[in-house]
């Protein structure tokens, strides 16, 4: 039997998100105390962080083509930086907060600017300790920059314990969460694109993970995974990994073609929810999240949540790079019923 080739994506395209200047952070304990975040080398472990109250968010469009090359398109608002100028991974920086948030960002350089993209929410005043630095990421996949979320006939669980299909969710309906018992839904954000490349769904067979019935996300949404027993990936047993990480081409597929309704859902904190039986989050309401989202609905969700800051749940966040096939294959089958 021929195998099917996966289609390449030859289109650029585009990313609109809020970077920072690097000098905004700062070491405030450490073997560099006083110094600002520079270059790798300068880098050292251990040293605290904190981003300065005035630091203010910078918008950048990236282009980023079919072999992943990053370069800027109509820098309007960097001082300085030339349109069409490449920009250059540095690192992946790994940092703690002293409540145990952890914050992913890519230290990027741009002509003679040095600058930060967090991938996942950084507040000022907050210390940050670099746990760890990845000098060997060379170029941005689109999967780091888009945002997951369920796709049209998702079943959420109610608080009574029924069933409803995402598409017919409304603000104000009472939803059963992990952690914190019924919650109110306070807001529904929906998007239709095409199914193609990185935003194309990632669906799990009946019974693949436990769920219900099929069940289509995007392909960054979180799914909860507790471990038990010896072996456990990461160093919790609570565990939060992308549903791109677990497609096996056999249980969990990622198909391309039409187009694709998603929907996010947003309560007062970050939750964990059930969509089809099994437990994934709720989306993270924060700047970096939001700067990630279509115009019309960031605008919408920054007028309904102006603060913009809920915590992340405590559970790890597995990187993709980090589930390996065997790993793969052992979360999928615990998970089997």
């Amino acid at each position: 039997m021929r195998k099917e080739k996966q289609e390449i994506l030859t289109v650029p395209q585009f990313y609109d998100c809020q970077v920072i200047e690097a000098s905004a952070l700062q070491v405030v304990w450490g073997i560099n105390e006083g110094d600002l975040l520079g270059l790798p080398d300068s880098l050292c472990l251990g040293d605290m962080y904190s981003l300065r109250p005035d630091a203010t968010p910078i918008h950048l469009r990236l282009q980023i083509d079919a072999k992943t090359c990053l370069a800027t398109d109509q820098p309007a608002t960097i001082e300085g930086l030339r349109p069409g100028a490449t920009v250059t991974i540095q690192a992946e920086l790994r940092l703690m907060s002293n409540d145990g948030d952890m914050v992913s960002a890519l230290l990027l350089h741009c002509d003679t600017r040095i600058l930060l993209l967090p991938l996942t929410p950084m507040r000022v005043g907050v210390r940050y300790a670099l746990i760890e630095l990845d000098t060997g990421v060379e170029y941005l996949r689109m999967t780091e920059l888009v945002r997951g979320c369920f796709a049209t006939g998702a079943r959420v669980t109610m608080e009574d314990g029924s069933l409803c299909p995402v598409e017919a969710l409304s603000p104000g309906m009472q939803l059963r969460t992990r952690d914190h018992g019924p919650q109110t839904l306070r807001w529904v954000g929906q998007v239709t694109q095409r199914a193609h490349g990185v935003f194309a769904p990632v669906t799990f067979t009946p019974g693949t993970l436990g769920n219900l019935g099929p069940l289509s996300l995007g392909p960054l949404q979180r799914i909860f995974l507790y471990q038990r027993g010896e072996g456990r990936l990461g160093g919790r047993p609570e565990i939060l990994v992308q549903a791109q990480s677990l497609v096996d081409g056999v249980r969990v597929l990622q198909r391309e073609g039409g187009f694709v309704t998603y929907f996010s859902l947003v309560f007062d904190q970050h939750q964990i929810i059930y969509v089809e039986g099994i437990p994934v989050e709720s989306m993270l309401v924060s700047r970096a999240t939001v700067a990630r989202l279509p115009k019309a609905l960031a605008q919408d969700l920054e007028q309904r949540f102006p603060h913009l800051n809920q915590h992340a749940h405590f559970a790890q966040d597995m990187p993709s790079a980090d589930v390996t096939e065997d790993i793969r294959a052992s979360l999928l089958q615990q998970k089997e019923r």
